[in-house]
């Protein structure tokens, strides 16, 4: 007599669980759109870790609002910086991007970088250095920092403005933006 693991229908009962397992698994571990859009003024909320795919998102949304004011209120711990240069770019070359952060929102760390690629913003941005993705907080990309310090220049902010923004791994500096203009730096 067969043992109660032995029996072929158990066993067909418990690969199927663990195939079922694995189907929610991955359809929880997979992220949800960065962007969502409102239809009703070209208004789109960013919400969330930022991706590289989020960045390819943003650089369509971009593309087909050519020529049109575009919103984005953004609410984001950041994310990864892989690809975040050419979202930087396309928002400076799109021109008419208006970066909003809400009262009790976040815009941190990559999504503070974004926000100062747009042409207004609104609310607060956090920033700190780019820093490993293996949370190995005694080493800096410097590499990234330098890309994206000298992108940010080329934008016309200065130098003196931008390098502290990058003086630290942990979130060190704080700028307000109220109505498009600079008010407060942390």
């Amino acid at each position: 007599m067969k043992s109660f693991g032995e029996c072929p229908s158990y066993m067909m009962f418990r690969i199927f669980n663990i195939l079922l397992f694995s189907l929610i698994l991955q359809a929880c571990a997979t992220p949800s759109p960065s962007f969502i859009f409102d239809h009703s003024d070209h208004i789109y909320y960013l919400n969330g870790d930022l991706q590289s795919s989020s960045y390819l998102d943003l650089i369509k949304i971009l593309n087909e609002n050519s020529g049109k004011p575009v919103t984005i209120i953004a609410n984001s711990n950041g994310g990864k910086v892989m690809r975040i240069e050419d979202a930087m770019d396309a928002m400076r070359a799109h021109g008419q991007v208006y970066w909003k952060v809400k009262r009790g929102g976040r815009c941190y760390s990559a999504c503070a970088l974004l926000g100062l690629s747009a042409a207004k913003i609104d609310g607060t941005l956090h920033f700190h250095s780019v820093f490993s993705s293996f949370k190995d907080t005694s080493y800096k990309f410097s590499a990234r920092n330098i890309q994206i310090r000298s992108r940010l220049i080329s934008y016309g902010y200065d130098e003196s403005f931008v390098n502290p923004l990058f003086d630290s791994i942990y979130i060190y500096t704080k700028l307000r933006f109220v109505d498009g203009k600079l008010e407060k730096v942390q």
